[in-house]
């Protein structure tokens, strides 16, 4: 084409600027210098991804100064396209086949001006704008067109309009139409994750107001919470001063023992272990109960047992360990046949001792509990009956009342006695949490027989803490002793 050999004329001219040749020499290079580089331009128009057109110049700047300002401002896009424009003025040709495909055009070399009315702008007068600076102030302009074949489908071309020194205007056509079309896909993708965002954040917005409601809620609960269980709690603290009352405790103790022990550590603030003390014919008796459970039911079923153990004291004329357990158990089978129907849980563990000055003896007897004697530096342990004070006869075919039985001891100045309920040995601790178990307790009193009364306590005290260690209560936990 013409523009072609405009092209390869500049690149022989400057080739002839190396030293000259003869003159035949001259025209067999031209020759093949312009054969040759026809062929690497055609070579490299027609396998290029981008279609080429080119023009003259010169019609298009006549046309353009020609064109009023104003006439294409304000245009429509869906209508407005290049033949809108001075580009119409140009007699355009095709340089390689790519554009002839972008286009859709069937014209092989010469073009008419017809397929610039299916390349329409994508922004108009940005377009309008910059083609007005071609060749003052700019040497080349980009836009995107849209371009419409026989079938209405629409392709996305990108233009580049350029202009060089030999009054050629050169058209370089991109198809971006792939590119189009993932831009519109991310925007729907976009606007889709937008959409699911603001959705998401609306559920969000909804789950913090509930959760701030929920929250509230649970704060006013909480502390609606903390008032009733500060009113229990002080209702529990007033119950266990009734009940300390209602009781034998440290006083009682000490008036009849002196120089006696006494570790009382409820598993809560209450709890189900209770004392009891008496004189009778010159003897002193003093008994440790365990009630069934602990807490509050467990002390309720505390003052219903000193009730019957009173009972059983003061209605025998020589109480000894054995029929006072004895008595116990008949009164309180009386007490629960009242309410046969329903079923009951309760009962008691106890160990009884009583101590005859006049003969120096204690006499012992105990309903699973046991009996500790520390002389001479050594532990001894008597054990009692294996039977509770419970509803044998409501539950079993057993007739006959439980005997318990009763062990007389000798005892000597100094020996230690000591009772305590099963929450004691029963503690877990130590290393491996074990329990504290018979042979460890015997060690504990032995270790501290020496010791006067008062900081003997506070010694076993601290042992037995110690065993405990960071693990929980299991029970209620009482031991009394008495020195002879």
């Amino acid at each position: 084409s013409n523009s072609g050999e405009a092209l390869l004329k500049k690149r022989i001219n400057h080739l002839s600027n190396a030293p000259k040749l003869p003159t035949a020499v001259t025209s067999t290079l031209e020759f093949d210098f312009l054969k040759e580089e026809m062929q690497l331009w055609q070579s490299l128009f027609e396998n290029s991804s981008t279609g080429m057109l080119s023009g003259d110049s010169r019609p298009f700047f006549s046309a353009l100064r020609q064109q009023s300002d104003k006439s294409a401002r304000g245009c429509d896009p869906q209508t407005f396209s290049l033949a809108d424009t001075p580009l119409s003025s140009v007699k355009w040709e095709l340089n390689n086949q790519k554009a002839q495909k972008l286009l859709n055009l069937k014209e092989p070399v010469a073009l008419s001006n017809t397929f610039l009315h299916k390349l329409k702008p994508e922004q108009p007068e940005q377009f309008l704008s910059s083609l007005e600076q071609l060749g003052s102030t700019q040497t080349s302009i980009h836009t995107e067109v849209q371009s419409s074949n026989d079938k209405d489908s629409v392709r996305h071309l990108s233009l580049n309009i350029s202009i060089n020194s030999n009054n050629l205007l050169l058209v370089t056509i991109l198809d971006i139409t792939r590119n189009k079309k993932l831009e519109e896909e991310l925007r729907d993708h976009l606007k889709l994750l937008e959409s699911r965002v603001k959705d998401r954040t609306h559920d969000i917005a909804i789950s913090h107001q509930r959760l701030a409601s929920e929250g509230t809620q649970r704060q006013r609960l909480t502390g609606q919470l903390r008032e009733s269980l500060a009113h229990i709690t002080q209702s529990v603290i007033g119950a266990k001063r009734i009940l300390e009352v209602a009781l034998p405790g440290r006083e009682e103790l000490n008036s009849i023992f002196p120089n006696s022990v006494l570790i009382d550590r409820p598993r809560d603030i209450m709890g189900g272990d209770f004392l009891f003390t008496g004189v009778k014919n010159g003897k002193k008796t003093l008994a440790l109960i365990d009630s069934t459970g602990h807490g509050i039911p467990g002390a309720m079923v505390s003052l219903m047992g000193s009730s019957l153990v009173n009972k059983a004291f003061t209605s025998l004329k020589d109480p000894n360990p054995s029929n006072i357990l004895v008595h116990f158990q008949e009164e309180f089978d009386i007490r629960m046949q009242v309410n046969q129907g329903t079923p009951q849980m309760y009962g008691f563990d106890a160990a009884v001792i009583t101590q005859d000055p006049a003969t120096k003896t204690i006499q012992f007897s105990g309903a699973r509990g046991d009996l500790f004697l520390v002389r001479d530096g050594e532990t001894q342990t008597i054990r009692g009956s294996r039977a509770s004070i419970d509803l044998m006869k409501l539950y079993t075919d057993q007739v006959e009342a439980t005997e318990y039985e009763l062990h007389n001891i000798e005892y000597q100045d100094g020996d230690q006695f000591y009772i305590l309920s099963d929450g004691v040995r029963d503690q877990f601790g130590g290393e491996r949490s074990r329990k504290l178990g018979r042979k460890r307790l015997c060690d504990i009193l032995a270790k501290h027989h020496k010791l006067p009364h008062t900081k003997r306590e506070k010694a076993i005290q601290k042992d037995l803490l110690i065993w405990k260690g960071a693990n929980a209560k299991v029970d209620d936990a009482t031991l009394v002793g008495i020195q002879c």
